[in-house]
């Protein structure tokens, strides 16, 4: 009977472990999001598309401005908007994305030869934004209760004690899974592993040169890097918080006009 009695212990004591863990990997999460965020930014980047070849690399340069807009109270969360500047064969392309309080989202995407806007359907989310290694879903922010989380332990990290977090989405993704690093001192994420339906590593996002510009922490590089040696740079050239935006800079009009 007292075997009976330790072996049920043990798998209440299990159980008590693996929601503590859950726990603790939640909040951390919650953390990462309730870090300060301006209400409104404008960045400027530079964007560079790196492809291996035959020991050889092919790039590609981009500039872009990103407009952003966070909500409170209101049925959205966020709203974005890109507009690439350069080169000139893809002066005008853009990307409008708004985002619901309840993690729902929708996209619009303008090529200006065109000249109208598309709808970003869930099954295109999966495909790559302007030849980057960065997709449509990349692009957008997902609600805490989109994913269920789980601690992993510690990882050091250029230096910075990192807690991994395992993400595994409850709805809708084109990932399996993703292993988040965050930065427990300052609660920012360093680095992204996404793993695809066999659990196979598909590309790593580093952030690179986190800086704190008043009290905000921004990375000033992003990099997307896949095994085959392929990866995608975003340098924010330029980073300005708390600006003056009009709501109709989050329209499809303005998507279309502003070219």
């Amino acid at each position: 009977m007292m075997a009976h009695k330790s072996f049920y212990l043990l798998i209440l004591f299990s159980f008590l472990i693996a929601n503590d863990d859950d726990f603790k990997a939640k909040k951390i999460m919650e953390k990462v999001i309730s870090q300060p965020n301006p209400a409104t930014s404008i960045s400027e980047v530079k964007l560079e598309i790196v492809r291996k070849r035959a020991n050889k690399e092919k790039r590609k340069s981009r500039a872009f401005i990103r407009y952003e807009k966070r909500y409170k109270n209101n049925e959205y969360f966020q709203k974005s908007l890109v507009k690439f500047l350069e080169p000139k064969s893809v002066k005008g392309t853009g990307l409008l994305s708004w985002t619901k309080e309840d993690g729902s989202s929708d996209q619009w995407f303008f090529l200006p030869k065109l000249k109208m806007a598309k709808k970003v359907k869930s099954k295109e989310k999966s495909k790559s934004f302007m030849s980057t290694d960065f997709i449509y879903e990349d692009l957008e922010n997902r609600n805490i209760n989109d994913d269920i989380f789980q601690y992993e332990g510690q990882e050091i990290i250029n230096g910075n004690s990192c807690a991994i977090i395992l993400s595994t989405p409850v709805k809708d993704s084109s990932y399996k899974s993703k292993k988040i690093f965050v930065d427990t001192k300052i609660f920012r994420v360093r680095k992204v592993e996404y793993f695809s339906e066999n659990l196979i590593l598909e590309k790593t996002l580093f952030f690179k040169d986190i800086v704190k510009s008043g009290k905000y922490w921004i990375p000033k590089l992003l990099e997307m890097k896949r095994p085959n040696g392929n990866y995608t740079i975003m340098n924010v050239q330029a980073f300005k918080p708390d600006v003056d935006l009009d709501d109709a800079v989050f329209s499809e009009s303005f998507l279309i006009a502003a070219q």
